[in-house]
């Protein structure tokens, strides 16, 4: 464990995981949470797989749909490509629920996924975990290029310093509230479906294969992924906007810090820790923007910090939430301005992606007959797809301001 202290608010690292860019707890997803060297380290073999995940979905699809070589072939492709990117998901899964974490992320890819091989739906079953794996990586990947960027600017200070390097992997609070939505959603998703499974047959009389169909699909259509995917995509997102505009954030969470600040100071304000106290007493959030020279305590103090300029200390950039890379006046309002962007994003995905999933389940319940798997597949990957095309939009954040 690292722990990362500021009088205005704690930072703490829990890392214990034996392959974090695959083995997440339900509070600590997406591979840039284990910091740009182990992103590295697992990044060539998490993109071959997702490659060869590719080629068999593309493979089992074509021979499936355009030939007439025997369904086995095609199965045996969708198989390989399931395995290759969802193995060591639902082995987490199994792992969540020895430990007791039974309705997490992981699980319920796996139901969702397993559950469309059962009813026969292959594709869907593949496209859950293919897509689960590639928003991992790209998640990965935008954290690790600020992080990378932040590691050039301190092993480019010569000076002598003492703090090990360490980043504090704490998710923004929207990020949060996902993850204790998903511990409630994700069960009542699974009773959801195996009340529809069971109830109509039971007490009313209806078809078991009927009605098995409309809970697997009901669970297909409740798969979260649309909001595990490109909720943490879109901070990440917002990360790299900022990073090409020349400001590194360290973690998620200062992006909604940041938006919640009120208060700027800078070290050319002359002030003191005490008059930063008595700022946040009085219910101001402070940021304040220093060089690590003499303002250390400042730096740990306000409830976001920035390194600034090409000048500041290495000290100032391992204290800081983040760094910006060339002084300027403009830079808080520009970070401020994506966070802002960001966290309306994130809440767009949200809400859309719950009301066309509601939508669909009742739609599942209440029609004649039950509805074709390929209205559940859009409540599940349509979704996705779009929550995730809308994620991407805060990317070019950075190009308009």
């Amino acid at each position: 464990m690292s722990e990362h202290n500021h009088e205005g608010h704690n930072h703490t690292h829990n890392h214990n995981y034996e392959n974090c860019c695959e083995n997440h707890t339900p509070d600590n997803h997406g591979c840039g949470c284990c910091g740009d060297d182990h992103f590295k380290e697992h990044k060539k073999e998490v993109l071959t797989r997702i490659i060869i995940s590719i080629v068999f979905f593309v493979a089992g699809y074509i021979i499936g749909e355009f030939t007439q070589i025997s369904e086995y072939v095609y199965l045996i492709c969708y198989i390989v490509a399931y395995l290759t990117v969802g193995f060591n998901v639902v082995k987490n899964a199994v792992e969540s629920v020895v430990h007791g974490r039974i309705f997490d992320e992981n699980f319920l890819m796996s139901v969702a996924s397993i559950g469309a091989f059962v009813i026969g739906e292959y594709t869907e079953g593949v496209a859950v975990m293919l897509l689960f794996t590639v928003g991992e990586f790209v998640q990965g990947a935008a954290v690790s290029r600020s992080r990378r960027e932040i590691d050039r600017i301190f092993d480019e200070k010569h000076e002598s310093y003492t703090l090990p390097r360490h980043y504090d992997n704490e998710e923004s609070k929207t990020e949060q509230m996902i993850t204790k939505f998903a511990r409630i959603y994700t069960p009542v998703i699974c009773i959801i479906s195996v009340l529809i499974a069971v109830i109509p047959p039971l007490l009313m009389g209806g078809e078991w294969s009927e009605w098995l169909h409309r809970g697997l699909a009901a669970i297909v259509v409740g798969c979260p992924c649309a909001i595990v995917i490109s909720v943490p995509l879109c901070f990440s997102a917002g990360i790299g906007a900022c990073s090409a505009d020349g400001v590194f954030v360290k973690n998620t969470q200062t992006l909604d810090e940041i938006n919640d600040c009120d208060t700027v100071i800078t070290y050319k304000d002359d002030k003191s820790v005490d008059d930063v106290k008595v700022l946040q007493n009085n219910g101001h959030r402070v940021i304040y923007l220093g060089k690590g020279i003499n303002d250390i305590p400042m730096l740990e103090a306000a409830d976001v910090s920035a390194a600034v300029g090409e000048d500041c200390t290495a000290q100032s950039v391992e204290a800081a939430d983040m760094v910006i890379l060339k002084e300027n006046d403009g830079a808080v309002d520009v970070v401020k301005k994506t966070a802002k962007k960001v966290h309306n994003i994130a809440l767009e995905n949200i809400y859309f992606s719950i009301l066309i999933k509601a939508v669909i389940l009742v739609l599942d319940v209440v029609l004649a007959r039950e509805i074709p798997m390929w209205f559940a597949i859009f409540g599940d990957i349509g979704v996705c797809l779009i929550a995730v095309a809308n994620s991407a939009r805060a990317i070019a954040l950075g190009k308009k301001k």
